[in-house]
């Protein structure tokens, strides 16, 4: 039975400092969901897109694909809501047992995992990890 790296992907709200996160099921590693967020969702518009728009199976390069993966196994999830990044970083892991944490800050994607109590840009993971 295949085991699943799951995965929130958030967005921070500069106005009221509130974190919308949505919830990924497969390939929630830094190589995996890191990657696709950096190079393919690198723009507020895109951002907000994946951390509203609910669970997703996996995250593809093309969010109308990822969404039709999401919408084929049934499931309607909406995004979580968070008062702050503290509380996304305290609580969001209790969601689905989550191994990663992704979060948009209006530049720059960054992520926490078990293995890292902080959060760290993805970029400069990726670039020290290739």
């Amino acid at each position: 039975m295949p085991t699943s790296t799951r995965a929130m992907i958030g967005i921070y709200n500069i106005k009221d400092k509130t974190v919308s996160a949505s919830y990924c099921h497969y390939d929630g590693y830094i190589q995996g969901v890191g990657r696709t967020l950096n190079k393919y969702y690198n723009s507020q518009y895109d951002a907000e897109a994946v951390a509203k728009g609910g669970y997703i199976v996996r995250l593809l390069e093309d969010y109308a694909e990822t969404r039709q993966h999401a919408d084929r196994d049934g499931r309607r999830v909406p995004c979580e809501t968070y008062e702050s990044v503290d509380q996304y970083m305290k609580n969001g892991r209790d969601y689905y047992d989550t191994d990663y944490l992704y979060l948009w800050d209006g530049a720059a994607w960054f992520f926490t995992s078990c293995d890292v109590p902080q959060f760290e840009e993805v970029e400069m993971n990726l670039m020290n990890n290739v």
